[in-house]
Formats: C-alpha cells, structure tokens, sequence
C-alpha cells in the first residue's frame, strides 16, 4: 500500500450565478478564469475553470485566449483581455471539413463601453484546470453535439443573471446601389458529405490524434470512478455505440509514488474499472482491451500533487475502426 498522504478528491464545481455585479477579465494563476454554462436548459449550472483556453493541444504552454468572431461587419480576432461574455445564441452545425469543429452564432460582449461583436464561433476544445484537475470539453463529441452551450463569463466571480450585450456603433451608410448585369447561374453544389462519410475518410491514426474519448482520472491509491469521471465516461460511451465498429484499449497508469508491482497491480484496477463503467453503458467488453502501464508512461515528472493527479489516469486509445 501507497504511504504518502492522500489526494483530496477534487471535483469540477458547480455554483449559481448570482452576485451583483462582474469585474473586468482577470488572469488566475498562469491564465484567465472563466465560468463555462454548458447546458442552456439549466442556466444556473456553471463550471469555474482556472487557465482557460480554447481550440489548442492540451497543456500548451503557449496559450489560446483570444477568439475569432466571424460576421457580417468581419472577422475580428478578439483577445480574452477584452471579452466579458461570449453568448452561445444558437448551435450552426459541425463543420462539414473538419467533423471534431462546431460552429455557433454568438454575441460577444467586451469590456469597453460600446464593444460587442456578433457572428460565428467555430470551438473545437476548451481547456483549463477545474478545482485543481485538468478540464477538457470537445462540444463536437458531446452527446447532444454541443448544441446546449449557453455562454461563458471571463474574470474572478461569476456573472449576474445576465449580461446586457454592447453592439458596436453604427455603421457608415452603405454605398449608393450600382447596377448588376445578370450572370448565369452558378451550377449547384455538390451535396455535403454526411457525418458517415466524413467519420469514413479518417484513418486510426487521424481519430487519435482528434482524441474523441476523453481520458479519465483517479483519486490517489484508488480505482473507483469518480463523479467527473462519470460524466467523461458517458459521454466517450455514446460516441462508441454511435460508431460500432470501434474497439479500443484502456491504458491504467498511476503516478510514480509507490512499487512499479504495485503501481502495475493498481493500474490494471483502473482500466477494468473503466471497462465495466462502459459495458453498464452498453459498450460490449469485447471491444475494450484492457493494459495497465503502471507508472511507466508518465506525462508529467515534475514532484508536484498537480503532476502526479495527471499521470492517474485511464488513457483511451482506438485501435481499430
């Protein structure tokens, strides 16, 4: 058995929006803070997420915080430094080139009186640390494909009831109309290939590299599922039953405290458990191999409680398509 102290377990957290009044954007630790409401059915459901980012690799040190509005006034590329809300106003669709992006139609609301931007968003993850452990959403491969997202709030508390958008100032009078000579019609186009088609042309190596299935994590010296891991772990469910023909492995890992027997004993725990979660999600085990890699595997070395509750984890990797 492991000696060190445990890991205190640490949640995502939910709270209700409800304080008066919303400072400007302000970092958190290495980045900004956001609340994320991902369920626009259940307004006052809200995830507070510490070095927020958007469309990059996960623990890119680099940084993404800015996003690019797209609209009829043109594109802009807008800095978290300058956004208080970005309003989820309707879901548009996946796009039809790259299938793990989705694209919404959204008013951002910036900290500068008069500032705001409407358009189209197109978000292929959101990254950050919630409560202390690495947060990662890919709307994309939600069950509900994204469409529920409701907003985000950037700064230190989270945002009253609502948030009144700012439009940017009129636009100059258009240009008098010119006379158009008629052009023959344009041929129509080609159809846009179905989900089915699209999910056809990417090879295993392309799905990993997407990574559709989340990873789950575990508390110190533990196997069972955690709350956060619950959610993860449905959600990687749906996307498997919506494609059949899928079968993966489940790598157990652990952090490097401990025996490398013990550790390879504990990981092995991790990914039966992770299995059994999804076989009650009806996922047939026959299509989930299962390996534990004990501690061999580390994604992080650094002697911090951070580091090691990343190298905790049960790694998905598709096998075969």
């Amino acid at each position: 058995m492991k000696t060190s102290h445990p890991l205190v377990a640490a949640t995502v957290v939910l709270a209700v929006a409800c304080v008066a009044a919303l400072p400007a954007a302000a970092h958190a630790g290495r980045g900004f803070k956001a609340f994320v409401y991902p369920d626009r059915t259940r307004p006052d459901l809200v995830v507070s997420v510490d070095d927020f980012r958007i469309n990059e690799t996960v623990w890119d040190e680099g940084g993404v915080q800015y996003v690019w509005v797209r609209g009829p006034a043109g594109n802009f590329q807008v800095p978290f430094s300058r956004i208080r809300q970005i309003e989820f106003e309707r879901w548009s669709g996946l796009d039809a080139s790259r299938p793990d992006w989705v694209w919404y139609d959204v008013k951002v609301t910036g900290l500068n009186p008069g500032e705001g931007y409407t358009g189209r968003l197109e978000v292929r993850v959101m990254r950050g640390i919630a409560a202390g452990v690495p947060w990662y959403t890919y709307p994309a491969t939600d069950a509900t494909r994204g469409r529920l997202m409701y907003r985000i709030v950037l700064g230190d508390v989270t945002a009253p009831p609502t948030i009144p958008w700012e439009a940017q100032e009129p636009a100059a009078a258009p240009a008098p109309p010119v006379a158009v000579v008629p052009q023959p019609a344009a041929p129509p186009a080609p159809p846009a290939p179905s989900e089915d088609d699209l999910f056809a042309r990417l090879s295993i190596d392309d799905l990993n590299r997407q990574k559709p299935l989340d990873d789950v994590f575990f508390d110190f010296d533990k196997s069972n599922i955690r709350p956060d891991a619950e959610i993860t772990l449905v959600r990687n469910a749906a996307w498997l039953k919506r494609w059949p023909s899928v079968t993966i492995r489940v790598d157990g890992c652990a952090d490097p405290r401990g025996t490398a027997e013990y550790n390879l004993g504990l990981g092995m725990r991790r990914a039966d458990t992770v299995r059994a979660f999804l076989a009650a999600q009806g996922v047939s085990v026959d299509r989930v191999e299962v390996l534990s890699v004990g501690e061999s595997q580390l994604v992080c070395t650094e002697q911090t409680e951070e580091c090691w509750a990343r190298n905790r984890a049960g790694r998905f990797h598709i096998t075969a398509k």
